[in-house]
């Protein structure tokens, strides 16, 4: 494995790490176990880092990947995975969490911004100018795009919209190659296993929590 694929492996990982930190204790919230707020401070500005390091990798993945000649094989089939996932994502949500199923959430925000990004990997000089435009207007001028979740009465339990968030996939695309180039982190295990696998952990990491906590559940009403 090169240096490259290490740097991406250990963010990944990272943000899998983080992940798992996050929905572990935001399920302990949820089963009445902890009394602090997930919604404000470090538990507010957590999931944003965590979404952040997972955008930043598509838009360097992307770039690393293909460069300025897109391998489509190779993107369709991840693509296709990612849809499938998000799919299989909203359908379970909507059958266990009726009232806050997942319509929008962050394998679907993956599979958007993996199209969007494509453009751009041809029309290079772009980028910088699309970035500062959506900086600007969502944090300059405060503007928002209707997106879907205007169609639903409930809020979704995972909810990362493209805009703004396609900012940080374009940043990947400019930086990543440069950062790693020159980043080389020392080999870790625990994050390389979790970066390799990050897609199979995020979609049965939950499941196995809520298991976990609806068993401690069951078992304390005994």
């Amino acid at each position: 494995m090169n240096h490259r694929s290490t740097a991406l492996d250990s963010l990944r990982g990272l943000a899998v790490f983080l992940m798992l930190i996050f929905h572990f204790t935001y399920d302990l919230w949820l089963f009445g176990h902890v009394s602090t707020s997930m919604k404000d401070g470090f538990w507010f500005a957590l999931p944003r880092l965590i979404v952040f390091i997972f955008l930043w990798c598509v838009g360097a993945a992307l770039e690393l990947t293909h460069g300025r000649v897109i391998k489509w094989p190779s993107f369709w089939k991840r693509w296709l995975k990612l849809m499938a996932i998000a799919l299989l994502i909203t359908a379970v949500t909507y059958f266990t969490f009726p009232r806050s199923w997942i319509y929008f959430g962050t394998i679907h925000c993956i599979a958007t911004v993996s199209l969007l990004a494509l453009p751009f990997m041809k029309f290079r000089w772009a980028r910088f100018p699309v970035f500062v435009a959506i900086l600007f207007g969502q944090y300059g001028l405060n503007y928002d795009i209707v997106w879907m979740g205007s169609f639903f009465s409930h809020q979704s339990m995972d909810f990362i919209p493209a805009y703004p968030w396609f900012w940080v996939v374009l940043l990947g695309l400019m930086t990543g190659p440069w950062l790693l180039q020159r980043w080389h982190p020392e080999p870790n295990p625990v994050l390389d296993f979790l970066g390799r696998h990050a897609l199979k952990i995020y979609l049965v990491h939950q499941a196995l929590f809520y298991a976990l906590f609806s068993l401690l559940a069951w078992w304390q009403k005994r």
